[in-house]
């Protein structure tokens, strides 16, 4: 009978070692494909029963670099409890696990341990031992398998493991309510820093604390939890899809043959993780209405309902394993009025989100910059294009932001607000220059933007 992890025990860390001569190398083939450790011998079996679901393990198999399927394979996770008969070897036993590491498909940077030998370290075994050793990594020894193992051959550090040598605590354990949504989205026209607001989103949402909207305070903060795994960035675009968001078929060469597995996508990575967390996380989605938003979630969109976490569970298709979403898992998106309207976003994710509009602030801006008033500048174009077209197609403060010189506000209007009004007037000159005054824009002989004009504080409508 397996061994059952009960509150209070910790989650493990473990060293599994397919020595060379355990395996044949279409065996080991065979096992990474299936995602299948195997263990043998009375020590590893006594070992093997002792192993939880949830708990991590690099794999090696052999440190020989002769052998095709040698060298440091991969970090895993066990995804199942109890200990599978291995039918094809006698005394052997299986566990199945998910991978973790390395991702998307990047193979490791190095494959062979030359170091010195310690307990946590791949060996060299002859090939007339055929057992395979595994070991417990302690938390004394941390440290230094960051150092040999985590580090050279995964770029990565005990951080990524968060969980490890404590109790287990699937989810955050949350002694006040909850400050924000689950679910987030930022919405307004262009250049109201709905992107550069995400940082306090996303560090108010891992911290459960207020908002606290001076981003440059929080930008430390903000760099920590992404480099500790708890804050995750990505931009939707029209190419972008389920495989990469919650699983696919991936190809990988082996052996100088093309095969395909099954990989994780960025978001199901992200919810493993998150389960180990003893905080919150945060998933920002940048640009969120420009993916194809039904191809995209999938199942997904009635696993983030906030009475769906970790409640309900789906069968994912190319895996055939359970997946829900977690409690701590909150999602941040934002999204450009401008580019595609809040009315054709996808229903049932409209549905599903609470959502924040951010609109243009003039009152950000500088009063005086060699005698131009800005902010009486960008109320008056947003005023007129709000009669043209609608508030949504309006200009957002960012844009002004930096300007301290008048030539910094020519430079702006010339390579940004200019070309963005074209886009929205379809080249349509004449509702151009309503928008900007004749001063800037002439149409006669022909459409030109005068660049002394822009030098001149005169020339900008403020009224």
């Amino acid at each position: 009978m397996a061994y059952q992890r009960k509150a209070g025990d910790k989650i493990t860390f473990w060293k599994i070692n397919h020595s060379a001569g355990f395996l044949s190398d279409d065996e080991w083939k065979y096992f990474l494909e299936q995602r299948i450790i195997v263990i043998s011998g009375k020590k590893g079996i006594d070992m093997l029963e002792i192993m939880c679901k949830g708990d991590y393990f690099y794999l090696c198999h052999g440190n020989t670099k002769s052998r095709i399927y040698g060298g440091i394979k991969l970090i895993g996770w066990i995804v199942d409890d109890g200990c599978e008969l291995y039918q094809r070897r006698k005394g052997c036993f299986q566990r199945h696990y998910e991978m973790l590491f390395p991702t998307n498909g990047i193979p490791l940077t190095k494959k062979f341990y030359d170091g010195s030998a310690k307990e946590y370290t791949p060996i060299i075994l002859d090939y007339t031992q055929v057992s395979a050793i595994i070991y417990e990594i302690p938390q004394a020894q941390a440290a230094d398998f960051e150092r040999d193992i985590l580090q050279p051959f995964f770029g990565i550090g005990i951080k990524a493991f968060a969980g490890l040598w404590q109790s287990e605590s699937p989810q955050p354990a949350q002694s006040e309510p909850p400050l924000h949504p689950l679910n987030q989205i930022l919405y307004g026209p262009p250049g109201t820093g709905k992107t550069f607001m995400t940082r306090a989103y996303a560090v108010a949402g891992c911290h459960n604390q207020p908002l606290d909207t001076d981003c440059d305070a929080i930008k430390a903060e903000y760099d920590q939890l992404c480099a500790d795994g708890r804050i995750k960035f990505v931009t939707f675009h029209q190419s972008y899809g389920y495989e990469d968001f919650i699983e696919g078929l991936k190809p990988e060469v082996v052996d100088g043959n093309i095969s395909y597995r099954v990989a994780s996508g960025v978001f199901k990575s992200f919810c493993e993780q998150a389960r180990y967390e003893s905080g919150n996380c945060v998933f920002i989605i940048d640009e969120i209405n420009r993916g194809n938003i039904s191809k995209i979630f999938g199942e997904l969109i009635t696993l983030i309902e906030d009475d769906k976490r970790d409640e309900l569970r789906v069968t994912l298709p190319y895996s055939q394993e359970e997946f829900s979403v977690p409690k701590n898992v909150y999602l941040l998106g934002t999204m450009n009025t401008a580019d595609r309207s809040i009315a054709l976003l996808d229903s049932a994710l409209r549905r599903r989100f609470n959502f924040v509009e951010m609109m243009p602030r003039p009152e950000l801006l500088r009063e005086n910059v060699d005698g131009l008033n800005l902010q009486k500048v960008l109320a008056t174009l947003n005023d007129r294009i709000e009669k043209f077209l609608d508030r949504e197609h309006t200009i957002g403060h960012a844009y002004l932001i930096k300007c301290k010189s008048i030539a910094d506000v020519a430079a702006a209007f010339r390579h940004k607000i200019i070309p963005l009004l074209q886009e929205y007037f379809f080249d349509d000159y004449a509702q151009i220059q309503d928008v900007l005054g004749d001063k800037i824009i002439t149409l006669t002989p022909r459409y030109t933007v005068d660049g002394d004009a822009l030098l001149d504080a005169e020339s900008y409508p403020t009224c």
